[in-house]
This record gives C-alpha cells, structure tokens and sequence, in this order.
C-alpha cells in the first residue's frame, strides 16, 4: 500500500472527504430502500433504517475494475435498539469518505437484535481494504464475540444483490 493510499484511508481523512462530499451533494442520505424488508440467502429478515449513497457510481462502469458487496453481520453485546441507531450516525463520514465507497444498507433484525449492512465498493481490493479499517474494527469491537460475519460477493453492485429480495 503506498503512502498516498495509506494517508487517504485514515479516519479524519475519510470524514473531510465526506464532508465535502456531502457539502457539494455527492454523499447523501437516501430514502429508496429506508423501510423495505429484505430476505437475506438463509431466511432472516431485515428491516432497511438507512441509505448512504455516493452519486457519480457512473465512474465504476468505466474503470477497469468491477464492484463488489460487502455484508456484515452482527449484534451488538450493549444499549439498545434506539440508542445503537443513533451511535450508527457516528462511522457515517468515516464509511462514507473511505477509498472505493459506493453505498451502504443499515439494516436490524428487530426480534433478534442482529444488525447487518450491506454496502457496495468499487472493487474487491476496496472491500479488502475496508475489512481492516479503523471504522469496522470498532463495530466489531462492540459486538457480542462470535457474532460477526463478513460475505463478500464479486463482481456485483448492491442493486443486484437486493433486487428480488424485498419482502
């Protein structure tokens, strides 16, 4: 990893750019997917609460690498439903001002307590480099041990992965 890639990639980095970001429109808190209710490959439901998404995902489909799915799955060993959606704001500029962030789905199974988001990067080597963050390394912190799980789908955009999974 080079040094630029490295500076780019650190938390107060990652927050100005998404400030800016969001300052000129490009970083945005959505509402298409905010309430549907999505059947995941083994069966669980989860409820949508928020949608990031970064405009100008037009550019993935020119470079030269293809998109990929992250999905995370957890529950949180503390506080409650209420009070972990408001903590969730806190990583928003962090996620959305890192390298290679297209969109990302938050998401809670509300019987069980199991959070789960799904997001979209430019490129597996983004999701890779993501997966050692600063940001999911806290999130896995405050999850109960044994909890998280990571999928990684290649070569997929995150309107592929939910298309025909709304419940």
């Amino acid at each position: 990893m080079s040094s630029k890639n490295w500076v780019r990639r650190l938390p107060p980095v990652c927050a100005l750019v998404a400030v800016l970001r969001m300052l000129t429109g490009r970083l945005r808190l959505e509402s298409w997917y905010v309430g549907s209710i999505f059947v995941m490959e083994d069966g669980q439901r989860f409820r949508v609460f928020r949608h990031l998404s970064l405009s100008g995902n037009e550019e993935r489909e020119q470079g030269p690498t293809a998109p990929a799915v992250l999905v995370v799955r957890f529950k949180f060993a503390r506080f409650s439903q209420a009070l972990n959606r408001l903590l969730s704001l806190i990583p928003v500029p962090l996620i959305g001002g890192y390298p290679g962030f297209r969109q990302k789905l938050w998401m809670v199974q509300e019987e069980t307590g199991y959070w789960q988001g799904v997001y979209e990067w430019e490129s597996t080597e983004a999701v890779e480099a993501y997966r050692r963050s600063f940001v999911l390394g806290a999130m896995n912190r405050r999850a109960e041990p044994r909890s998280v799980s990571h999928t990684v789908v290649p070569r997929t955009t995150l309107e592929d992965y939910v298309g025909g999974r709304t419940e």
